[in-house]
């Protein structure tokens, strides 16, 4: 090892290019090993095509496949006289690529450069983002997990190698297998809640001598495993315990076992039918198992994305249908009450036919009977088909570009040269 050396080292500030003066140096002194190809700085400066741009080593370093987040793939830039790292790429995109790594993973297209040079940019630098179309053109999300991973492995590849087996159907032949096994548990569970509903099939809880309960229990013993397995392996557990679709999963298993321990104090004598019965109301969580079906659709996932996107238009909406409910029941109530044997005998009663008559359904069970009622009649459908429809074109529309966007091939993780 040589003798360790004091450098000087001065950084542009942020934006700033070589050819003018347009602020103050930043300088400091810095021990480094001057054998060393490359300082171990906290902070780096990187040169693109002139324009400087200071950024923490800690930043890069949360995405190491990255060219700027490997030590190994940034080192052949580093130019040891301007002690800087030094590209000749583009200068606009440039900001994107940086907010990248500011933002954890979120990136947008700068409205200046084309999608074809910003997708060769992001090939050199080696960032594979996941392309998402937003209200403001293009938004470029990278897998939430991705920055993660290589982090947040607690036992190294063997987590990491069950994390994508059990949660990414698409990357193995086996993770194939246990994605169609657990669509397989599913129908099951679900045609066996079906059958057991006919005639006086429905077990008690304290009932397990039934292939019903056989049945029930085999498919929740595979929810059981799935999620626990899927729990223990996740990267960020606080995470996955956020996420809906996992609660839809602890539903789905959480009346089998009320059921079973309730069978057991049935057989103690410590409860009777009558104390027990609001309890049997949790068998209609079973039904949220069909929900896990949601986990094997991208096009399910998508439609509740955009539903969540449209909640102003929703909301909207529902204002719209509330309004006209309130107002045509209302106009119906003071036409129609006073008819013999009339159904419309109060205003709640008659918004209960505004109800039916905005959705177009028409059970017939109340009607009109005056000529002037079968008129605001007339005028409530023809409402109702117009604004009801309005919002629906914004939500049609969202959900279209979004669509469109899935249907576009992923894009390959760039191949880096050393």
């Amino acid at each position: 090892m040589g003798t360790q050396g004091t450098v000087l080292v001065s950084s542009a500030l942020y934006g700033q290019n070589d050819e003018g003066s347009h602020g103050a140096l930043l300088s400091k002194k810095y021990e480094m090993d001057p054998d060393e190809d490359e300082p171990n700085f906290d902070t780096i400066t990187i040169n693109v095509s002139g324009k400087r741009f200071e950024t923490c080593l800690k930043t890069l370093e949360r995405f190491p496949d990255t060219r700027l987040g490997n030590p190994t793939l940034r080192k052949k830039y580093y130019n040891k006289a301007r002690e800087e790292y030094f590209f000749d790429r583009n200068q606009e995109a440039f900001h994107a690529i940086l907010y990248y790594y500011q933002s954890r993973g979120s990136l947008y297209i700068p409205p200046a450069i084309q999608e074809q040079v910003f997708y060769q940019e992001l090939d050199f630098w080696g960032i594979s983002p996941e392309p998402r179309r937003g209200e403001n053109g293009f938004t470029l999300m990278d897998d939430p997990d991705h920055h993660k991973q290589p982090h947040e492995f607690r036992w190294g590849k063997l987590q990491k190698m069950m994390y994508v087996f059990l949660n990414k159907p698409k990357s193995s032949f086996g993770a194939r297998i246990w994605a169609s096994v657990d669509i397989f548990v599913i129908l099951c569970s679900v045609i066996n809640l079906v059958v057991e509903s006919y005639g006086n099939k429905n077990r008690s809880p304290g009932d397990t001598d039934t292939p019903y309960f056989a049945v029930d229990a085999t498919c929740v013993t595979f929810f059981s495993v799935d999620i626990v397995l899927r729990a223990l392996v996740a990267p960020d557990v606080p995470r996955f315990f956020k996420k809906p679709l996992n609660w839809f999963d602890f539903l789905a298993i959480m009346p089998f076992y009320l059921e079973l321990s309730l069978g057991g104090v049935m057989r103690t004598g410590a409860m009777n039918n009558n104390i027990i019965m609001p309890f049997k109301i949790l068998r209609i969580f079973r039904i949220t198992r069909v929900l896990k079906l949601i986990r094997h659709s991208g096009r399910l996932i998508l439609m509740i994305q955009v539903l969540l996107d449209c909640v102003y238009e929703l909301a909207m909406l529902l204002v719209i249908w509330l309004m006209g409910v309130f107002i045509f029941g209302t106009i119906m109530f003071y036409i129609e009450h006073e008819q013999e044997d009339t159904q419309f005998k109060s205003i709640m009663h008659s918004c209960w036919w505004s109800v039916v008559s905005m959705s177009t359904v028409g059970y017939g069970d109340m009607y009109p009977e005056t000529a002037l009622g079968k008129v605001v009649t007339s005028v409530l459908v023809f409402c109702s088909m117009v604004f009801l429809a309005l919002p629906m074109t914004i939500i049609v529309s969202k959900f279209n570009k979004a669509f469109e966007t899935l249907k576009k091939p992923r894009r390959k993780t760039p191949k880096l040269e050393k």
